[in-house]
Order: structure tokens, then sequence, then C-alpha cells
């Protein structure tokens, strides 16, 4: 069995189990030190009662007998009657608080005295005593031997527990919603967020780590806005020379296959800046939008037919619009789009649709696919795996970038072997 994990359940299993231990501590001690001895004084005040009617009835008159026991009867709850000899009476017990009483009663009214009881009439104790030529018994509570202080003690203990658990549990939601606003504030960051400032209130040690992780939040974004900035500059910088590169040599007198070889590497330079500066964008900043995922396939396949590819889109009739980052969207799908024409083989397919769960923006092609032990790995940024496709170079960025927004979507990419031979690329998003 796991031990439960939260804050409140920690709280709670400590404080049952503290209070448990005091309450069990307390009881026995309340027991011994006040139960018992007043019980044991109750005992003995009750026995010399007894001893004081046996001599009452040893000394008044026969005939006034009837009227005493009534007296006794109606004032203390005490039956006397005579005995017959057939009554079935059995010695009591050997319980506790019997014993105490056998005892008290042996000392007061003397070593032949007995406590008897009878299967009839079980709430009541019985003596039997001689008194005035004849032999009486006297019958009174058990009540007056047994007391059960253990029922009060116990609701006792069970109130205070539940009075303390709902005061754990009160302590454990004041502790546990900034630590739950800061798990879902660290968990946007993570996804490539901008949440709103973590409110800096509540027990010191929570202010710090609030106050903390603001000043987390506002350094990462200011280093992103730093390499977006850096980045920004060096492919500025890079793009000038490839221009002025390219249109040298496309004016060199050389083979039209050469050309067209070096004129390919330098547009393979430039899509590969255009990558470094898709990944160091930051997706986060831009505003949610209603975004048709069908529209989303539709551009996706506009784009592609631009730059020569051959694209078909695929979409569920009666998608509704979802809260989304479309340009964000757009990019991830395009990064799919151009590894599935750069790698893989035709025909190329945009597909949106439903899931069990949401919503589904899928590229699928005829390739060769990717090993499922290499799925993961190619997620990471700069990584390929050029004998899983064609051998085509790149940066190795596309699907970091389109796991990346997936990821900040609330969604993921997953690397799935196509029905009938290729690769669907996936993007999940869920219905909220």
């Amino acid at each position: 069995m796991r031990f439960p994990g939260s804050i409140i359940w920690r709280i709670l299993a400590v404080v049952v189990v503290a209070l448990g231990v005091s309450q069990v501590i307390s009881m026995y001690l309340l027991h011994e030190n006040v139960t018992r001895p007043r019980q044991v004084a109750g005992i003995g005040a009750f026995v010399n009662h007894l001893k004081t009617i046996r001599a009452a009835m040893e000394t008044i008159p026969p005939q006034s007998h009837d009227t005493f026991i009534a007296k006794i009867a109606e004032r203390d709850g005490i039956r006397i009657t005579p005995v017959r000899g057939d009554e079935r009476a059995t010695p009591a017990p050997d319980v506790p608080p019997v014993n105490v009483f056998r005892e008290r009663m042996k000392q007061i009214l003397g070593p032949e005295s007995e406590l008897y009881t009878r299967p009839t009439e079980r709430r009541f104790f019985f003596i039997r005593f001689p008194a005035g030529g004849r032999e009486y018994w006297i019958a009174f509570p058990r009540t007056r031997v047994q007391t059960d202080p253990v029922g009060a003690l116990v609701g006792w203990g069970v109130a205070g527990i539940l009075i303390a658990l709902l005061a754990a549990f009160s302590i454990g939601l004041w502790l546990t919603r900034p630590l739950q606003r800061m798990a879902r504030a660290a968990e946007a960051i993570g996804r490539g967020g901008d949440p709103e400032p973590i409110p800096e209130k509540g027990a010191s040690e929570v202010r710090a780590v609030a106050r903390a992780l603001n000043q987390m939040k506002d350094d990462l974004r200011k280093q992103e806005r730093d390499r977006a900035t850096f980045l920004a500059g060096i492919s500025h910088d890079l793009r000038t020379p490839l221009s002025r590169l390219r249109l040298e040599t496309e004016m060199l007198g050389v083979a039209p296959e050469t050309q067209h070889a070096m004129v390919s590497d330098i547009e393979d330079m430039n899509a590969i800046i255009d990558q470094f500066i898709d990944f160091a964008r930051g997706e986060a900043s831009e505003p949610l939008s209603n975004v048709n995922l069908a529209e989303v396939a539709n551009g996706a396949k506009l784009r592609a037919e631009r730059l020569g590819g051959q694209v078909e889109v695929e979409a569920t009739p009666g998608l509704p619009p979802l809260r989304l980052r479309p340009l964000a969207l757009q990019r991830a799908i395009d990064n799919l789009v151009g590894n599935a024409l750069k790698h893989g083989a035709g025909p190329v397919v945009v597909r949106a649709s439903r899931s069990d769960t949401g919503f589904m923006l899928s590229v699928l092609d005829r390739g060769s696919g990717i090993p499922d032990a290499m799925v993961e790995r190619l997620k990471q940024p700069f990584t390929r795996r050029d004998e899983a496709r064609s051998g085509q170079s790149g940066a190795g960025l596309g699907l970091a970038i389109a796991d990346r927004i997936a990821v900040m979507h609330g969604g993921k990419l997953e690397l799935l072997p196509r029905e009938g031979g290729g690769l669907e690329a996936r993007i999940v998003l869920p219905a909220v």
C-alpha cells in the first residue's frame, strides 16, 4: 500500500497518529488517576450504605420491615426481598470492577458475604444477608458497581480527532493552494507559456518560493528575448553574404549541373537559418484566437504547393474552432509537411480530425518511416536520423519545433507508423 503523497494527506496522517497515541495515553492516565480512585471511593460509600441497611433491618421490629423496604426501594432504587430458597443465583464474574466491589464488600460486610447474579435479571447484582431471624436478598443496579467511563472517553477522543482533522485539513488547503498555483505556473512555463505572476502572499516560505518562481520566469523570458535577438542578428549577418554568394554563383560560367548543386546548397543553408530562427522564436507571446483545423490544413497545402510540393487534405466535416496560437500551429504543420516532402514519399496528406479526447492534426507520407526506438530521440533539438529516411541534410529542428508547439497547447506530438507503410506525424490537441 502506497502512502499518500499530497501534503494534506500527510498532515492528516500525522495528526491522526499523534492524536490517537495522545488519546490512548490520556485515557490510561485518566482511568488510573481519576476514574479508578473515584470508582473505588464510590464503591466503598455504597457498601457502607448497604451495611447501614443491613444494620437497620436487624434493629427495627419485623413488622416494620415492609415499610422500611418500600422506603429504601423508593429512595435508593434498592430492592429487598425475602429468600424463598428456589432462586437461581451464581457468583458474579471475575472482572476488575466486580473484584474491587467484592473485596470492599468482604472487608465491610464480612468475609462470608458474596456478590451474585441471576440469569433472569441481568441488570442487577444481588447480596444475601440475614436480618431479624430471616434472610433477604438485596438487589441493586449493576451501574452501582460497573460504571462505563470508556464510552464517554471514546466519544471525547473521536470528537477531538474530528476537530483536529478539520483543522489539519484547513491548514493543508491553506498550504497547498499556493503550491498548486505554482505547479500550474511551472507547468505553463515548461510548455513555453507566459503565465500571470504568482501572488506573493501566505507563509514566508511560500512567499519566498513564489518570489523565486516569478524571478525565474522573468529571467527565462529575458534569456529567450536575448537568444532570439542574437540569432536574428546572426541570421541577418549570414543572409547578406549568402545572397551575394548565390548571385555570384548564378553568374559563374560553370556547368549547369554544378551551378544547380551550388545554388541548392545555398538554399539549404538559408533553410537551416530559417529553422534556427523558428526554434529561437517564442510562440508564447502570440495571443490565442479561434482556429479551424481544416483551414490550417488547407493553408499548409497552399504554402507547400507554392514551393512545388504536392499535398492532399482530409478534414472531418464540422470541426469546431479551437482557442490556439495560429502562427505557431502553422509553423508546426509547415515543419511536418516540409519533413514529409523532403524525407518521405508521396502522397503527403494533411488530415484534420477528431479523437477520443480532443482533436488531431496529422501529416502522413509513404516513406520508410521511423523506428520506434528512435521516436523520442528525434524530437530532441539538433537530432537527425538520415538513414531512417532518404539521407537528406537538415538542422534537425523541425520535429523539436513541432513538439514544443504541441506541448505549449497542452497536447503532444506522436510519430506513428502509417497503416500501409510510411509515417504519421500527429499533433494531438485537447478538447479544451
